[in-house]
Formats: C-alpha cells, structure tokens, sequence
C-alpha cells in the first residue's frame, strides 16, 4: 500500500505560531480540524523539545485553509486588513 498523498511543508516556529493565531479566529475546531490539529500538534512537539519536522496536512485540509493562513505556511506575510 502507498501513502496516501499530502502536502508538506518546511514551516519555521514563528511562522506556525503566527498562522495558528490567524486560524484560531475562524473557529477552527468546526471548519478546520484537521489543519488545526495538525498545526497545534507540530507546535507541541517543539515545545517539547522534538526537532522541527516538516508539517504534513491532506491536499484537501491545505485546500480549505484561507488564503492567509496558507501565505504565512509559505513562507509569506500575510497582507494587512
């Protein structure tokens, strides 16, 4: 059996933090659980201590991410409101 498909990402801590802020205004334990959890999960394990892994998320949970959150997991600043 293959894995199934997913997109990776090489995220730097600040960057995870700052699109799990910007997530966590979008209700994301409703609309976006799998990315949430995914992010939070990541974050976690570098507060542990565990060395920074690249961030693994279901083409489809990148998909339905908003567009700032996934200009931030890009290496992007995400544009003013």
């Amino acid at each position: 059996m293959s894995a199934l498909p997913s997109v990776e990402l090489t995220v730097t801590t600040s960057a995870l933090l700052k699109a799990i802020g910007l997530l966590a205004v979008q209700f994301p334990e409703q609309f976006h659980v799998e990315a949430w959890r995914a992010l939070t999960g990541e974050y976690a394990r570098r507060e542990i201590g565990y060395s920074s892994g690249p961030l693994r998320l279901a083409p489809h949970a990148y998909d339905a991410l908003p567009g700032d959150v996934k200009a931030v997991l890009q290496g992007a600043e995400p544009s003013p409101h």
